[in-house]
C-alpha cells in the first residue's frame, strides 16, 4: 500500500499578534510544498527518523480508533522544498502532509479542522492546512474566522542564512509586549478583511506592513524599515515577515510593479547583501 499527500508552506504571516485578547495569526501561504509518501514494508520503521511525522502518523491512526502498533511497519518519506528554521511552516507542512497521507492510507476522510487538532497535539501550528486566508489561534488549533481569498499576489522571498529555534523562541513570554500593540493589530485585521472583501491588494499590503513593524519589538529584522521604505517606493503593496522566524516577504501586485523592479531597487540600496536566497513565490489564494 502506498499513500501520498502534500501541504504548502508559508512565507511567514500576513498578520500575527494580540487580537480580541488572544494571539492570532493569518499565515501567508505560498507555493512551496512538503510531500509525504507512506508505504507499508516488511520491517520496523519506528526508528527511521522523521520524529514529528512519525507522531503524526501514530496520532492519526489513534484518531481513527486504531492502535499505534499498526504504524510500526509503515515507512515515511518526505520530499520538501520548504526551507527549515526560517519561519516558513516547514515543520507544520510535514506534519499536516503526514496526517493527510495517513488518512489516505486508511481510506478515511479527514477535514482541515481535524487535521489542525492533530497537528497542534504535536506542536503549535500554522493555518496552512486551510484553504484561503484564515484567522487562526495557533495555540488552541481553532479557526476563528475564514477570511476568504486574496487577490493574486506574488511574494518576493528574502531568505537570510540565519535560522531560529522556534521552540526556544516560544519559551520566552512576549505576551505583554504584544498585548500593547493589540489596537494596531486589530486595525491591521480590519484592513486585511476590507482588502479581501474588495480585492484591494493595497489594503492587504498595508495590514501586513503594520504587523511586520509591530513585531520588531519581539523579533527584530535587520534593515526592515529600510526594506519597507524601498519596497514602497518601488510600488510593492507591502512587506510581511515571519513573526517567529527570519524570512521577509515583499508583497507584489503585478498591476503596480513586478518583482525585478522591486529587486533592483533593493539591490541599488544595498539591502539584499545579507540574504542567502532571493526568489519569487505565488501567494496561494
Amino acid at each position: 500500500m502506498i499513500a501520498r499527500a502534500r501541504c504548502h508552506g508559508s512565507c511567514g504571516e500576513v498578520i500575527q499578534g494580540f487580537i480580541g485578547g488572544r494571539e492570532l495569526l493569518v499565515s501567508c501561504p505560498v507555493d512551496l510544498y512538503s510531500e509525504v509518501v507512506l508505504r507499508d514494508v516488511p520491517y520496523s520503521c519506528i526508528d527511521q527518523g522523521h520524529k514529528k511525522s512519525r507522531k503524526a502518523l501514530e496520532k492519526t491512526f489513534e484518531f481513527f480508533g486504531l492502535p499505534r502498533e499498526d504504524t510500526y511497519q509503515i515507512e515515511i518519506q518526505i520530499d520538501s522544498s520548504i526551507p527549515v528554521g526560517k519561519g516558513m511552516a516547514s515543520s507544520t507542512a510535514d506534519i499536516v502532509a503526514t496526517v493527510k497521507a495517513s488518512a489516505v492510507f486508511l481510506g478515511k476522510r479527514i477535514n482541515p479542522e481535524e487535521v489542525a487538532k492533530i497537528a497542534l497535539s504535536i506542536e503549535p501550528t500554522d493555518s496552512v492546512c486551510f484553504h484561503g486566508l484564515t484567522l487562526f489561534d495557533h495555540l488552541k488549533g481553532e479557526v476563528v474566522e475564514p477570511l476568504g481569498k486574496a487577490p493574486p499576489l506574488n511574494v518576493l522571498v528574502l531568505e537570510p542564512p540565519e535560522v531560529l529555534d522556534t521552540l526556544k523562541f516560544r519559551e520566552v513570554d512576549y505576551s505583554e509586549i504584544k498585548r500593547k500593540d493589540q489596537p494596531r493589530l486589530e486595525h491591521a485585521l480590519r484592513l486585511l478583511k476590507e482588502g479581501i472583501r474588495t480585492q484591494n491588494s493595497l489594503l492587504i499590503g498595508e495590514a501586513a506592513t503594520i504587523s511586520s513593524i509591530a513585531n520588531e519589538k519581539v523579533l527584530e529584522k535587520p534593515d526592515l524599515l529600510a526594506i519597507i521604505r524601498c519596497a514602497k517606493e518601488a510600488k510593492a503593496v507591502g512587506v510581511n515577515v515571519a513573526h517567529s522566524g527570519t524570512v521577509i516577504g515583499i508583497l507584489i501586485d503585478k498591476a503596480y510593479t513586478d518583482a525585478e523592479v522591486v529587486k533592483a531597487a533593493l539591490e541599488n540600496e544595498g539591502l539584499l547583501q545579507r540574504f542567502e536566497r532571493i526568489y519569487l513565490c505565488k501567494m496561494l489564494v
